[in-house]
């Protein structure tokens, strides 16, 4: 197979997205047979090929100073596909960039599939239209989820990461749907890397639990919520509050510090190594996104034995329910968030390590993902090249095997 994945929401400096297409294109380095590229936002059109892997930049527009860039044409596309000649195109992002593969494919026999990395009508739409346009919250909403009906009922099938979002899909009218789990570098992220250095500089001794939120400085990641809960479940003398990333509510975490003068501050980890030492380190780790499409930092920290404090909205309540045994904090709700906190604190043992880690171990790594991923390709091709899309619509509301 000749896979080839676009998605204008990449970045050097991004998260989730990223690290599945970087270790995508690692898998598929090791599987000869097969050829993957991957078609990127970029300063200047470029193309770097590594064996089996292509990896193409395509000239595109910077969006302010959030370190994304956004695909404004098909022309770049077009060069890129025109010269690796998939088989399958897999488009990660929303917005323009279905619009304009299809624009760059033409008449070319080749299936897509969209992967809905981003639930956008809830995640950005609805958030900003009822703060700035409140009026016209629930139009711009149902709008922006029909455009969801429209982009992907149009696809030759769509992935979703878990159970929760695919059920938003199959709401919303897409039909052709697969379960696509990501998955965790079980190496990388372990107890193993849990480091005594790191908490003695960040003043966590014996006796005391460190607390982790290290996600984008947004309303979106549940930052300001923690700093409404903060109040609740206060205790320098046994509890490190410890926040790192780097994002627009950088200001009003300033204000925060100065209040709170204990709470001590990462700066952004962009190493993937410092990542998995700072989670393997902390006791409790908050993954407060609430509209998560699969919660793949949450899984991480699990991975390293970390006990997570989660939400019971979006896939992280999946998550939680998939767990078992660490209770979802009430979405919105800061006093949940403490008492859910002072729980994972009390909860940080060696025997809670062990369980976290077999549950990340048990089908969670990334070969596992891909290989699942592989056989769907496969099928979503064979269909598509039998003249039968209708074929991959599942007995029930997706395919899960």
């Amino acid at each position: 197979m000749r896979i080839c994945d676009t998605n204008s929401l990449y970045s050097e400096t991004g998260g989730g997205i990223r690290i599945y297409h970087d270790r995508k294109l690692e898998y598929f380095a090791g599987r000869p047979e097969h050829s993957i590229a991957l078609v990127i936002p970029g300063r200047n059109t470029d193309c770097t090929v590594d064996g089996n892997t292509s990896v193409y930049r395509v000239k595109s527009l910077p969006l302010l100073n959030s370190g994304y860039r956004l695909i404004v044409d098909s022309g770049g596309l077009t060069s890129a596909f025109g010269d690796f000649k998939p088989d399958l195109v897999e488009v990660g992002s929303p917005y323009l960039l279905p619009i304009h593969t299809r624009k760059a494919l033409g008449n070319s026999f080749v299936p897509t599939v969209g992967f809905y990395h981003s639930d956008y009508p809830d995640s950005y739409v609805k958030p900003f239209a009822s703060k700035y346009f409140p009026g016209l919250a629930g139009p711009l909403t149902r709008l922006a989820r029909s455009h969801v009906r429209r982009t992907y009922g149009g696809m030759t099938a769509v992935f979703a990461a878990s159970r929760y979002t695919l059920q938003k899909l199959y709401d919303s009218g897409v039909k052709r749907l697969f379960l696509t789990p990501l998955g965790v570098s079980t190496d990388q992220f372990s107890p193993s890397r849990r480091s005594d250095d790191f908490r003695r500089a960040l003043g966590v001794y014996s006796g005391s639990k460190l607390v982790l939120y290290l996600a984008r400085l947004h309303r979106e990641k549940g930052l300001d919520l923690l700093m409404k809960a903060y109040p609740l479940f206060r205790d320098p003398a046994s509890i490190k509050l410890v926040i790192g990333g780097h994002g627009p509510a950088e200001g009003r975490l300033v204000e925060f510090i100065k209040q709170y003068p204990e709470v001590r501050r990462l700066p952004y980890l962009p190493d993937r190594e410092a990542v998995a030492e700072a989670m393997a380190s902390a006791d409790v780790y908050l993954s407060l996104g609430q509209s998560e499409t699969f919660g793949l930092a949450g899984l991480e920290a699990i991975a390293c034995g970390t006990t997570p404090v989660l939400p019971d909205s979006g896939a992280s309540g999946d998550m939680a329910s998939s767990l078992g045994f660490v209770p979802p904090y009430r979405s919105n709700s800061p006093e949940s968030l403490a008492n859910a906190i002072v729980s994972a604190a009390a909860m940080s043992d060696s025997e809670t390590t062990d369980y976290l880690r077999r549950f990340a171990l048990d089908g969670h790594d990334w070969d596992s993902v891909f290989r699942r991923i592989e056989v769907f390709y496969e099928r979503i091709i064979s269909a598509f090249r039998d003249g039968d899309p209708d074929s991959l619509i599942p007995p029930d509301k997706w395919w899960e095997e």
